[in-house]
């Protein structure tokens, strides 16, 4: 009985420690990371207002990373980071923590939202918390917040602009503080009886600073192209497409320049709705810039500066929906460099290069980017407010893979390749700097088919940065 007893009480015990040991580790272990933001409701234009951000972390202490993208007509400035590195790029507030989190379990960080004086309307805000865990990358979104920015009563009305549309009106008036805004615009084809062909007039307004330029015409089949006035232009024609180049342009801030289309054997002839697809190339301070070309239904010869800058406020309210500057190079990503790549990677790869049979990959609908497993990296191109076909678009670069696109941060990006190596992304861009005018591609890293950082992705495959 004594033995009995004995047994009984030990096991009891060990039980209870059992249960002791299963209870405190649910309790704190299992309550996971935290994330809380003590944001304002409300936000005058022209002001500003502080952001708390308290992350209960419990144990952790590896890298970690905090993000919040603002839209545009926000600025953001560090108060107290915390211990780590603060950045505000690309409408993107960042705080890393690059080796290790402050030992406390809770940490809290501030800084101020800035609001451009003439911003109204109202913006979500969010935030995302990443962190490693077992060497596990794992993330806690941010509870939406809704920020009413209410009018500055010190601008006038008028002047207001709804912070959904800020981003275009910015684009606008960064165009216009050039000294000129570099445009193309087509008038609509005219069909010349006498001669049966169309003539299409093609008005050009110059950047004060425009260099080489190059304007692109992909006409519809069942047609060829001859220059008529070129404007001391070079004019050539080849497969469906009519090109004029300039290495000088024209003294004059705007002129227009003129070619026919010519009906083939078998091609009705007679008016038609033309479908020309345009783009417009222009150099700036060794930057290439890209934009589509508009078409209006109006008489472009003859014009005065007053008609022209009329018909540029019309063209340039919509700019922003027009596939823009060929991707500008951000400063760690810079393409100042004469190196020419060992090896430019081959479609048929599958240890450097992702391809869809390598890696298991969903193919993309038409020509939207698919996510991909893993850590890899894309080489970005261009971006834009209004999606194109991007096949079609990019076909005169004659590039090796498929441009791809996608949505991020309110853009149409457009990116080719998918590289399991930095080295080798890095090693494609500098190729397409050298054979092709893409001065200002970037790379672009992914995770799972979400943007990362480059420097994160390069940490997690412990891979070295090249210049």
């Amino acid at each position: 009985m004594i033995e009995l007893y004995v047994m009984n009480r030990f096991y009891t015990i060990i039980v209870s420690i059992v249960l002791f040991v299963a209870f405190t580790s649910f309790f704190f272990f299992q309550t996971g990371v935290t994330v809380k933001a003590d944001i304002p409701d409300v936000i005058e234009a022209g002001t500003e207002i502080t952001v708390n951000v308290t992350i209960n972390k419990g144990k952790l202490r590896d890298f970690a990373r905090f993000q919040q993208t603002l839209p545009y007509g926000l600025t953001a400035r560090a108060i107290n980071s915390a211990n780590a590195d603060f950045s505000f790029q690309d409408q993107t507030v960042c705080l890393l923590w690059w080796l290790t989190l402050p030992e406390d379990e809770e940490i809290t960080f501030s800084y101020n939202i800035i609001a451009d004086e003439r911003l109204t309307g109202n913006i979500d805000l969010n935030g995302r918390f990443t962190y490693v865990e077992n060497n596990e990358r794992k993330s806690v979104d941010l509870q939406p917040r809704l920020l009413a920015i209410q009018p500055s009563p010190r601008v006038n009305p008028d002047m207001q602009v709804d912070i959904l549309e800020y981003a275009k009106v910015a684009s606008i008036e960064a165009a216009a503080s050039k000294g000129g805004m570099a445009v193309a615009v087509r008038q609509q084809p005219e069909w010349l009886e006498d001669e049966k062909v169309f003539l299409v007039t093609l008005l050009v307004n110059k950047d004060a600073n425009q260099k080489y330029t190059k304007i692109e015409e992909t006409v519809p089949a069942g047609y060829t192209a001859a220059s008529v006035d070129s404007k001391n232009g070079i004019f050539t024609y080849k497969d469906q497409v009519a090109k004029f180049i300039w290495m000088d342009l024209p003294s004059d801030p705007y002129f227009t320049v003129t070619y026919k289309l010519i009906p083939e054997e078998g091609t009705p002839m007679g008016p038609a709705s033309l479908n020309i697809a345009g783009a417009y190339s222009y150099m700036v301070n060794d930057r290439t810039f890209t934009s589509g070309v508009p078409e209006r239904n109006e008489t472009l010869a003859g014009l005065s500066r007053d008609q022209v800058n009329a018909l540029l406020r019309d063209v340039n309210t919509q700019a922003a929906e027009q596939p823009v500057v060929i991707a500008a190079a951000k400063p760690s990503e810079s393409t100042a460099t004469t190196e020419t790549p060992t090896k430019i990677p081959s479609t048929s790869s599958t240890t450097s290069v992702k391809t869809v049979a390598a890696t298991g990959a969903t193919t993309a609908t038409g020509d939207m980017l698919a996510p991909e497993s893993g850590i890899y990296y894309r080489v970005q191109i261009a971006a834009g407010h209004k999606p194109v076909n991007a096949q079609r678009y990019f076909r005169k670069y004659r590039l090796e893979y498929s441009v791809m696109k996608e949505i991020h941060d309110g853009w149409w990006k457009y990116s080719i390749g998918s590289f399991d190596e930095y080295k080798v992304a890095r090693d494609y861009r500098v190729h397409l700097s050298n054979t092709t005018t893409i001065n200002d591609a970037f790379i672009a890293a992914y995770n799972n088919g979400n943007r990362i950082t480059v420097q994160d992705a390069l940490m997690a495959l412990n891979q070295k940065w090249y210049k």
